[in-house]
């Protein structure tokens, strides 16, 4: 018999229970619903035994140990809940209280102020004595309240110390922190990011980063988990500070990037107040990434969203029906011919909205013209990269993995999640390679940082490719120092003896001018070392979108709709004549005089210097941005509103669940299509529920109804043929020079939702997703007399452009990089450029 089945005997208050050996005394009373209170304990925490609040007497051992750090024996016969235990538990706790602010919790009065003063946390500000962000959400207000303690009988002090609001997502005020050390444990033990740590001795003894930097400058992640355990209203959040107790939760899957992470939607009068990990083995593991953790509530409350359906006109908008809404959009469709038709909608839409988005493009309009945003984000490295995504394996196999590749990957902040299982690995003994231009959270941490020169990328991973293959030694490998010369020649040799290798492939090259043949070298890399690779795409549904066939090239199932074959397959089941594949659109035309008659946007912002077409119908849940010239304005529901599911970039099919009500007349992308196509007079294409559009995908879409019924079975992606993109050049990148001494990269934002950027709507994001930002070395800055902050013209032979200054050390020496506005993919580098501060 193993040692985990073992079972013991032991009494709690005179109740006979049979445990597991080797528990402590507080799981197993917890097991059985024995209530033992405690303040620094935590189920993901190991025994810490801070607090004292959990003694207990235990027959025949000396003292009162405490149940969190003392294991189960058979036999042992135990008390939790005596006069004297009682006694001791108080005062204990009137010591601790003798430092925290305690005026919610023992005050005479506290039930009659909390009945009548119940509009006091409707502001931040400390207005009564009923002002804590968790009043009646607080874990020492329950252990005040077990152990009734009416007052404390020592001195009160009071800390006095400043409420720390400088950083993006949650206020901290000490005054508060009872020294549990909950906060700093998780941040150690779970996330493994080490930002937290007690500082100082005795009454001063404070939590915080070392040598009192924010939690920005300490590199802190965001992650909320030391938000999550803190059991007092020392950490809250700034968004959910005055929300007060939630009604309910519901776990769904968070659509902000394509990881697929489980979350928990803390719901409240039928509104998504915050959102909390859920805890999902397979895939995040009960971790959330700042934009997961704390940037869902702005986006899907915030004042801005479309509410009813709106026509623009003569300068004016107009309120409109749904009827009146649907006549207008089937009028104005019903005379547009079909080459002249074109749908742009998002790989961040479910697959019933990215089905129902194609249906009605090929069914109801007859056009083949159906495309994502993704066509001009990946640019000319897109093929390469969905080639990538054939291989993909599941993030939870990482915990297997003997070596890890970590190319052009910083985990900091929207891969924080991807980044606590690297840590992970390490502590399995996992050996961590990264090879990034700049210093990243993963630089520290590696066993080898490999360094590429400015524009050298491709050359270094073809020259791990020749050490493998034998065909080069490091000595002769051109463009590249000794030094990394020797960590090449060490990076082959620790994947060539690599028992079980693993690639995490990052955003760094998206826009790189060498994007496809970096892509095809990292693939060439995982066969030749037999590793798995883990493409990171930013969008929630890049899988799903081949799979339900968004694009012209594409039919839904990933086939191609060049083949007639396939063609006629499809229009017999839709019992119809479909269009074949026509060079004719796609959403690169959007750059150009496409001439379109109208134009379906979905759950897109295309920015435009000129109207896009005759006719704009803009389905959003937010307004249009200025310059895109909609005319007609539909209401759509957010991921948090609408039941469906995604494909992550694994391949995992994961679901969402409506879990909140849509603002005002709003509905789901797939409804709006339906009605639509009804009005044109094409009821088929109406579908009275999701699981009626699954079960028509499931007859379409082959391994759609078998990923439906399986346990998140990882499916390959698959399909035929290949996208149309723009060439990439396969010239040698130009290194600087006295004209132009910097190397510039640049990057366009992947942190959006919805085809808006997340610091469009969420404030703390402006702080970690700095766009139109240039980065600068800071001796480089200090050389052009450049300061942190300031206005400079970038220009090269071919564009000038104008950005504020970022100054910071870790910037590599020489360089530049800048990350642009979503839509903004005008730059592909790297490039020489040089600087010049303006208004000079």
């Amino acid at each position: 018999m193993s040692k985990n089945s073992e079972k013991v005997k032991i009494s709690i208050d005179n109740v006979e229970l049979e445990v597991a050996k080797g528990i402590t005394i507080l799981q197993a009373a917890q097991q059985h619903n024995i209530y033992i209170p405690t303040l620094c304990a935590h189920e993901d925490l190991t025994p810490f035994g801070g607090c004292r609040m959990c003694i207990v007497e235990v027959d025949g051992m000396r003292g009162f140990p405490t149940a969190c750090t003392t294991p189960v024996e058979d036999g042992m016969v135990i008390q939790v809940k005596t006069a004297q235990i009682q006694e001791e538990r108080r005062e204990i706790l009137q010591l601790i209280l003798s430092e925290h602010t305690s005026s919610c919790l023992i005050c005479d009065e506290k039930y009659e102020c909390g009945s009548s003063m119940g509009t006091i946390r409707k502001t931040g500000v400390t207005t009564g004595c009923r002002f804590c962000p968790n009043d009646h959400n607080c874990e020492l207000q329950d252990v005040v309240e077990y152990l009734d303690l009416k007052s404390v009988n020592y001195p009160i002090y009071y800390r006095g110390l400043r409420v720390e609001k400088e950083d993006p997502f949650y206020d901290r005020d000490y005054n508060l922190c009872i020294l549990c050390g909950r906060c700093i444990r998780i941040c150690q033990e779970v996330r493994a990011a080490n930002t937290l740590s007690f500082k100082q001795r005795g009454g001063h003894t404070v939590i915080g980063p070392a040598f009192n930097r924010t939690h920005l400058e300490a590199g802190c992640e965001f992650c909320g988990a030391c938000v999550s355990v803190c059991p007092t209203g020392a950490l809250s959040e700034k968004v959910r500070k005055w929300e007060g107790e939630l009604d309910r939760t519901e776990i769904t899957t968070c659509a902000l990037c394509g990881v697929g992470c489980q979350i928990q939607l803390l719901m409240k009068k039928n509104r998504v107040i915050g959102s909390l990990p859920a805890d999902e083995p397979l895939i995040n593991g009960g971790h959330l990434c700042v934009k997961g953790r704390f940037c869902i509530p702005e986006l899907v409350n915030n004042y801005r969203r479309v509410r009813e359906p709106l026509l623009v006109r003569d300068g004016g908008v107009e309120k409109l029906t749904w009827k009146r809404a649907v006549e207008t959009a089937a009028k104005k469709l019903s005379e547009c011919p079909p080459e002249k038709f074109g749908m742009l909608i998002s790989p961040n839409c479910c697959n019933e909205d990215l089905y129902v988005g194609q249906k009605f493009t090929r069914f109801v309009m007859n056009s083949p013209n159906i495309d994502t945003s993704a066509r001009i984000f990946y640019g000319a490295g897109f093929n390469a990269y969905l080639d990538l995504m054939r291989s993909s394996v599941p993030l939870s196999s990482m915990a297997k993995a003997s070596v890890i590749l970590c190319l052009g990957l910083d985990a900091k902040y929207g891969h924080s999640v991807v980044g606590v299982e690297i840590r992970e690995a390490i502590k399995n003994g996992a050996k961590i390679i990264t090879v990034n231009l700049n210093q990243t959270n993963l630089s520290v941490i590696a066993d080898e940082w490999l360094q590429p020169s400015p524009g050298k990328e491709l050359e270094m991973i073809r020259a791990i490719l020749q050490l493998l293959a034998g065909t080069a030694s490091s000595k002769n490998i051109k463009g590249i120092t000794s030094t990394q010369q020797a960590q090449i020649t060490s990076i082959a040799e620790i994947l060539a003896g690599a028992k079980s290798p693993m690639i995490i492939v990052g955003s760094d090259y998206f826009h790189h001018q060498h994007s496809p043949l970096i892509f095809k070298s990292i693939k060439d890399l995982a066969e030749s070392t037999g590793a798995g690779v883990l493409p990171l795409p930013p969008q929630s549904n890049l899988y799903g979108s081949i799979r339900m066939g968004a694009y012209p090239e594409f039919l839904p199932g990933g086939y191609s709709s060049i083949s007639e074959k396939r063609v006629r397959a499809l229009g017999r089941k839709y019992a119809a004549k479909l269009p074949g594949y026509t060079t004719g659109w796609n959403a690169r035309s959007l750059a150009k005089k496409s001439k379109l008659k109208v134009l379906y946007v979905i759950g897109e912002a295309p920015a435009s210097a000129s109207k896009l077409a005759d006719y704009v119908i803009f389905q959003n849940i937010y307004p249009p941005p200025d310059e895109l010239e909609a005319d007609l304005i539909l209401p759509s529901t957010a991921f948090t509103e609408t039941d469906g599911t995604f494909f992550n970039g694994e391949g995992r099919l994961v679901k969402l669940k409506k879990s909140a009500m849509p603002p005002g007349n709003a509905l789901p992308n797939w409804a709006i299509l339906g009605r639509i196509a009804q009005k044109m007079g094409k009821k088929e294409s109406k579908f009275s529920s999701i699981r009626q559009i699954q079960n028509e995908m499931a007859d379409v879409v082959e391994g759609f109804a078998l990923s439906k019924k399986s346990k998140r079975t990882v499916m390959p992606l698959d399909w035929e043929g290949e996208l149309q993109v723009v060439k990439s050049k396969t010239t040698a990148i130009r290194s600087s020079d006295a004209q132009y001494p910097f190397l510039l990269y640049a990057s366009v934002t992947e942190h959006t939702y919805s085809g808006y950027a997340l610091t469009e709507f969420v404030d703390g994001a402006k702080q970690l997703f700095r766009e139109d930002v240039v980065n600068i070395n800071s001796n480089d800055a200090e050389k052009a007399g450049i300061a942190d902050g300031d206005e400079v013209e970038v220009s090269s032979d071919s564009f000038q452009r104008k950005w504020i200054t970022h100054v910071l050390n870790e910037q590599t020496p020489g360089t530049l990089y800048v990350t642009l506005r979503h839509g903004d993919n005008g730059l592909v580098g790297p490039y020489p450029v040089k600087v010049n501060k303006t208004n000079v």
